[in-house]
């Protein structure tokens, strides 16, 4: 049994936490309920830990967002309670069953931000070129 000071530095000997001086209690939660079974008995050094985290009762439970897959706007709940597999909000369904043609976006691998089309500095035959838009873009 330990407080959150000897949690945290447990996690710190593992590499974790190294810039926080006071973690916040939840970040605390979340990296011992991931990084958990890493730990190890100070006298056996077993990494069979028991670790027991008190929730408490107001602890909410995680609500799952389903995301557009044309806008990328979380769908909202009464949608998916009348349609349960909708991959698509109100707006972009009705869009789309008028007619009206969507340009799919296309998103960057390594980041997610979109992808834009911009003309190359160089010449040849790769004029245009495809550009991360993320904050700092990354190399394609």
């Amino acid at each position: 049994m330990c407080g959150a000071a000897e949690i945290v530095r447990r996690l710190r000997r593992l590499g974790l936490f190294r810039r926080a001086a006071e973690p916040p209690e939840e970040i605390i939660r979340e990296v011992l309920g991931d990084q958990g079974s890493r730990l190890t008995c100070d006298n056996c050094q077993s990494a069979n830990l028991n670790i027991v985290l008190d929730g408490g009762d107001d602890a909410e439970p995680w609500e799952q967002v389903v995301v557009c897959e044309i806008c990328r706007e979380p769908i909202p709940p009464e949608r998916l309670e009348f349609k349960p597999g909708a991959t698509r909000c109100v707006r972009c369904q009705d869009a789309t069953d008028r007619g009206q043609s969507f340009v799919e976006p296309e998103y960057c691998p390594k980041c997610g931000s979109l992808l834009e089309l911009r003309v190359s500095r160089g010449g040849g035959m790769t004029r245009y070129k495809l550009w991360c838009t993320g904050n700092p873009p990354c190399r394609l």
